[in-house]
């Protein structure tokens, strides 16, 4: 069985349980409190260095980290992820998301809408609401001839691209600014298997 290492509020771990929960996969849940460190511990750290969520055991015993890597591998030999050229794509914007969109979307995210102290951060909210604003500018005009990211499907472009754009209101971004982005949204949400931010198996908090 898998074993999913997460915490309660981690877009990256969503989009991991998203795709478990898609393909069918049965897997056990570790939820952390982040602030009490134990992702910092010698035995987590033996397993993935960086110390953070998501990491997920395989049933071999190995462990990946990083949530597009686990998307990837988890996708292989599956529609989510497809062949030849449109594979080129799929990953093009999962680095996307992880290059132009995740830190602006999640920094801002995370002070305004979780921790509730922008005024701790008052310099980088402007300088992360202009690159989000940027990330889903594009976002929304790629969209606004195609239903999802890649070969009209949807894929784990779409997933990785997700959890953090979904959530994006709470960093304080106007969505009504990218209608395309937010009917994807709502198509995304769509999708069979789809799981909430927020399931009670979790008992952890970011």
């Amino acid at each position: 069985m898998y074993v999913l290492h997460d915490s309660r509020l981690s877009g990256n771990a969503w989009k991991v349980r998203i795709l478990l929960s898609q393909l069918g996969l049965p897997f056990r849940r570790v939820s952390y409190v982040l602030p009490e460190g134990r992702t910092r511990t010698p035995e987590f750290l033996a397993k993935n260095p960086v110390g953070k969520v998501p990491m997920l055991e395989l049933p071999s015993g190995e462990a990946l980290f990083e949530s597009n890597a686990i998307l990837c591998h988890l996708a292989e030999g599956t529609p989510f992820l497809p062949e030849g050229l449109d594979r080129a794509r799929v990953l093009q914007w999962m680095f996307f998301d992880q290059s132009e969109a995740l830190k602006a979307l999640a920094g801002a995210r995370f002070w305004i809408g979780i921790a509730k102290k922008p005024e701790e951060k008052a310099a980088e909210i402007p300088v992360w609401h202009a690159a989000g604003n940027k990330a889903l500018g594009i976002l929304d005009g790629h969209l606004a001839a195609r239903d999802f990211l890649v070969g009209e499907r949807y894929t784990i472009a779409d997933l990785a691209n997700f959890p953090y754009v979904a959530m994006a209101h709470e960093g304080g971004f106007d969505m009504a600014r990218y209608p395309n982005v937010t009917a994807w949204i709502d198509r995304i949400r769509a999708q069979p298997g789809h799981v909430p931010l927020i399931q009670d198996d979790a008992k952890g908090v970011v």
